[in-house]
């Protein structure tokens, strides 16, 4: 999702999923939050890591 732009719908079908929201149950199970909320926070930590040490 974070590398090709995957909405969750689309990287649910991706991995064999036939239901998206049985795909969030599952990974949400796993990693302890939502694919969503995963892969807004890996954006948000990349961004910050990939900015000028004065920006942040």
């Amino acid at each position: 999702m974070l590398l090709q732009g995957l909405d969750v719908a689309s990287a649910a079908f991706e991995v064999g999923y036939e239901s998206a929201s049985q795909f969030t149950r599952e990974y949400k199970h796993l990693f302890g939050q939502t694919p969503m909320r995963d892969t807004l926070s890996l954006r948000s930590t990349d961004a910050t890591s990939n900015a000028s040490p004065g920006v942040r």
